[in-house]
């Protein structure tokens, strides 16, 4: 019973240096799906039996190429998973720029809120039986962070995000403490 936790692969909008979030439905460059081909075989031994991935395309793709690697047939989307709503940031350069001015953006989620959709996936997931694949992004993946840290959600842009297309096995000990 472990559960793993994988960005998607590079997109478009990583490609061109903009924020994505959940209203700017990126897709996979041929890059991104390579990359999701590699993280599949690099999952092989793993012994995923569900994956789980965001409502979002890039998610999506990346989640559809590893279940076909992988064998496995039926894909959960959840909504939960999806990437930090970045509100009027969507679409603009994604330059330097810190966590309170992400939050602060028009709009924005509220980053404690997107830390507890984020908690209930988590803690209904590592749940399940066998091992569970999440396929989602990097503020998702920053998020777990903040948790697992004990940091204020709404920090959680200032952490490094996981690399595309890596399996993270995610220690969920944490879990059960007070986030």
């Amino acid at each position: 019973m472990s559960l793993y936790f994988l960005r998607h692969g590079q997109s478009e909008a990583n490609v061109k240096h903009v924020f994505a979030g959940q209203k700017e439905d990126s897709p996979l460059t041929e890059l991104g799906k390579q990359q999701a081909a590699i993280a599949a075989s690099d999952l092989a031994t793993a012994g995923i039996t569900k994956i789980v991935c965001s409502n979002l395309v890039r998610a999506k793709q990346t989640a559809e190429i590893v279940a076909a690697k992988l064998g496995i047939h039926d894909i959960a989307i959840d909504p939960r998973i999806a990437e930090y709503d970045m509100g009027a940031r969507t679409g603009t350069p994604n330059q330097t720029i810190t966590s309170l001015e992400l939050i602060s953006a028009k709009g924005a989620e509220d980053p404690n809120q997107f830390r507890m959709r984020v908690l209930e996936a988590l803690q209904e997931y590592s749940d399940s039986d066998g091992s569970t694949l999440l396929v989602s992004h990097a503020g998702v993946g920053r998020v777990i962070e903040t948790m697992r840290r004990h940091i204020d959600a709404k920090f959680f842009y200032d952490i490094d995000p996981y690399p595309n297309a890596k399996a993270v096995q995610l220690d969920t000990h944490w879990l059960n403490e007070k986030t």
